[in-house]
């Protein structure tokens, strides 16, 4: 009986919730916006082949405008450019997506450790990512990435480092306002292991707050990936990276802007969903909105 009226009690929530939600307009357009846009990195291989038309070289085609054969046209290289795009979402989506959950797990477990036990856990604990902090996060990824070497999984774990102080901070503020309720301290006296009380008790009641943040850090996530690979310290060619195509177009962009548009305009459309949807999320999260 118990467990039942608790399962109602959390479905009238996730309700309440998806009603605040789908209040907020802009947000409900960024989450259909996302859907759309995992939907075609997940089905890329069936929406246009990665070998014979994103990274195969055709000279004879080059620089072709837009047509039925080629939606978007083709690059210097003779290589459909809806193909890259395309493809170039699976890139993205992995920076802003893997880094910003490696970020949020790092950071939640290093924040809440801080917060629950306070004193000089706390204190060693918060000086150390003061300096991480001191450091520019741009700077950071460039750091590690020049100490662990280009590629797609050493550029992963450089963002995912630099988002781990940011997340810390978040959390820690929002693990102090909770390890001081008396449930908490009921759970210590009747025996209940720290891990425990941290990882049951204590983060699932600060995870709205985190999944907004986390929500909302991949958009500069994705934006930071394309910088990156922009200014060639990222994706390398002749990978499909939406920076990496902006930077391989710019000697072309006054004749053919249609190279460095569908690429720019893409990292645009992808990084606004995003932060519309961690704006919706906040307001439906925020039990001050019930009202």
């Amino acid at each position: 009986m118990k467990k039942r009226i608790a399962e109602d009690r959390n479905d009238s929530q996730l309700a309440d919730i998806w009603y605040r939600f789908q209040k907020n307009k802009p947000a409900v357009v960024g989450l259909i916006v996302i859907t759309l846009i995992i939907s075609v990195a997940l089905f890329a291989d069936v929406i246009a082949n990665y070998e014979t038309e994103a990274i195969a070289q055709y000279p004879t085609e080059r620089l072709q405008t837009m047509s039925g054969e080629h939606w978007f046209g083709t690059d210097g290289y003779g290589r459909d450019l809806f193909a890259r795009i395309v493809h170039g979402a699976r890139y993205s989506l992995t920076f802003g997506l893997v880094c910003s959950l490696i970020g949020l797990v790092g950071g939640s477990a290093i924040g809440a450790t801080a917060a629950f036990f306070g004193g000089r856990v706390d204190n060693a604990i918060m000086r150390f990512i003061d300096v991480i902090m001191s450091i520019p996060g741009i700077l950071l990824t460039l750091a590690l990435i020049a100490a662990l070497g280009f590629g797609l999984k050493n550029m992963i774990i450089a963002m995912s480092v630099s988002m781990i102080p940011g997340f810390s901070r978040i959390v820690r503020s929002q693990v102090l306002t909770i390890v001081r309720q008396e449930y908490i301290e009921a759970a210590k006296a009747c025996g209940v292991s720290n891990a425990r009380i941290i990882f049951v008790h204590v983060l699932p009641n600060a995870i709205g707050m985190i999944i907004v943040n986390a929500t909302m850090s991949i958009s500069g996530l994705i934006i930071g990936a394309a910088g990156l690979s922009f200014i060639g310290m990222g994706v390398q060619p002749p990978a499909p990276e939406w920076g990496a195509m902006v930077a391989e177009s710019t000697n072309y962009m006054r004749m053919y802007p249609h190279l460095v548009f569908f690429p720019g305009i893409s990292i645009v459309i992808t990084a606004l969903s995003f932060n519309l949807l961690g704006d919706g999320l906040a307001d439906a999260l925020d039990p001050r909105m019930k009202e």
